[in-house]
């Protein structure tokens, strides 16, 4: 009885270009999240200052908070993902 073959998988080897792709996506990405909780602080900030409702002024002030930190955050890792390429070169 012949016995059934399995299948072979073949390891393929990195190129140079497969490090730097990722690496570009990763900077794309933290770029577009860092724009869009920029904007909404903004956005928050400026509606903070146009509402006269109490409860409405603190909440978007807790949105405007939180927000800024988290744009905040993103610089920050944008500035690491810079420095580590001027490093590598």
């Amino acid at each position: 009885m012949a016995k059934k073959r399995g299948k072979i998988r073949h390891s393929r080897s990195r190129s140079k270009g497969y490090g730097s792709s990722s690496s570009q996506k990763k900077v794309g990405m933290i770029l577009g999240n860092l724009v869009l909780s920029a904007i909404l602080f903004i956005a928050s900030i400026g509606l903070y200052y146009l509402i006269s409702n109490e409860v409405l002024r603190n909440f978007f002030w807790m949105l405007g908070l939180i927000f800024g930190f988290v744009a905040l955050a993103f610089l920050l890792v944008y500035i690491i993902f810079v420095v580590k390429k001027i490093l590598k070169k």
